[in-house]
């Protein structure tokens, strides 16, 4: 009798164990799915930030191929200024292989023309209004994601502005805008929206700078 009595009292505890255990075993899903969504945006934003940040600067054949400071005309303390025959920013270095302005006036891609230009997918506004599908496995074998997503991505200028203080003092505070702008900034924000097939997003934002490249020295072995 107490051995039926104790069973009776295990059989109950493990009953009532279970939806607990059904609970938190549906949180982990939907966990593990929302981690899934964010590294699939994660994905492509690590892509789109690897590519040149303006079209201006993708030309091969001008400045041996890596970029240099834009013309934006947006703020005049980051307006690129002629110093005894070299353009630069305030705060810019000499050295013609430092990150400084070309030498000649050189506008950054109009807002107007923010997008692909030929699908040469070399600056990071090629993708700009571009989708993508990302199947689920059970749809798509080569896949190993638990739902399928859809990435939706925008590149706009944002304000580069600093209230109150501007660029003229040793500490930046201030925040990062992330509306869009009307004329090119020195910022560009990459805006990636992942909706999953049951219409939950998440959305993922980066910024890139116009502040050219720096061009490294290299050996030659013969």
């Amino acid at each position: 009798m107490v051995e039926l009595i104790v069973s009776i009292v295990v059989i109950g505890i493990a009953f009532m164990s279970i939806p607990l255990i059904m609970t938190e075993t549906t949180r982990s899903i939907e966990t593990s799915i929302q981690q899934e969504s964010v590294m699939a945006g994660l994905t492509q934003m690590v892509n789109i930030m690897s590519y040149k940040w303006d079209e201006q600067e993708a030309n091969e054949s001008i400045n041996g191929g890596y970029g240099k400071v834009l013309d934006t005309f947006s703020i005049a303390s980051l307006q690129c200024q002629n110093y005894s025959g070299s353009r630069r920013r305030i705060g810019h270095f000499r050295g013609e292989d430092r990150r400084r302005c070309y030498n000649v006036l050189r506008p950054a891609t109009a807002v107007a023309n923010l997008g692909s230009d030929g699908g040469d997918m070399d600056d990071i506004d090629d993708i700009d209004g571009s989708d993508k599908n990302m199947l689920a496995g059970m749809d798509n074998n080569s896949s190993d994601y638990k739902k399928s997503y859809t990435t939706n991505i925008d590149v706009l200028y944002v304000n580069d502005a600093i209230a109150a203080t501007g660029f003229a003092v040793t500490e930046i505070n201030g925040s990062i805008y992330v509306t869009p702008a009307a004329v090119p900034t020195n910022i560009k924000m990459i805006e990636t929206k992942v909706v999953s097939e049951n219409a939950e997003n998440v959305v993922l934002r980066a910024f890139a700078a116009n502040i050219g490249e720096i061009k490294y020295y290299s050996k030659s072995v013969r």
